[in-house]
């Protein structure tokens, strides 16, 4: 009884703690590694966790989990092979982005740059959705507001059936910056 009462109050406790963000909120991550790939584990050391000031943190971390945010933290090529991951924003800012390569159905918030875009390749019969569904916060190192892809530059469709899908949740336009071939 007195430890189902204990486990009960520690669990209440770590709810109110995560509510008020004393827990922390899982902020996003930075790539360190050139090739690095959404289902990278920690031990892969090609993610790190993000500080609010956008810089790698030094810890290695899983690639990019759904609902977060991630930047690019050099010159890199990155690959999205993990099917259906929802991403909020990719930032692009202070890098010449080699590539983002789609191959498995991906989803992404925004796209923000502070002036080189974003070149993707999306791969035979896969998808990247942009549904500009949620703004980021600082916390991620960086801001971004919804339906932002300012730094999405030139699509490539890599074969049959390889789309790009936009569902904007505003009526505001979309402006693309690239070309799509």
């Amino acid at each position: 009884q007195g430890l189902k009462a204990a486990l009960f109050t520690t669990s209440t406790a770590a709810i109110m703690l995560s509510s008020s963000g004393v827990l922390g909120v899982a902020v996003g991550v930075i790539s360190t590694n050139n090739n690095a790939a959404f289902s990278d584990l920690a031990v892969a050391n090609n993610w790190n966790d993000i500080t609010a000031q956008g810089v790698a943190n030094g810890t290695p971390v899983d690639g990019p989990q759904n609902g977060m945010a991630f930047t690019y933290g050099g010159d890199h090529t990155i690959t999205a092979d993990e099917a259906g991951r929802i991403i909020t924003a990719i930032n692009v800012a202070g890098t010449t982005p080699v590539g983002l390569n789609i191959t498995q159905n991906t989803v992404v918030g925004s796209i923000v740059t502070g002036g080189n875009l974003l070149p993707v390749t999306i791969t035979a019969g896969k998808s990247l959705t942009l549904n500009g569904t949620n703004a980021v916060a600082a916390n991620h190192g960086f801001d971004a507001p919804a339906d932002n892809y300012t730094g999405l530059g030139n699509i490539t469709l890599g074969g049959a059936n390889a789309a790009l899908i936009i569902q904007s949740v505003t009526p505001a336009k979309i402006t693309l910056a690239g070309n799509i071939d």
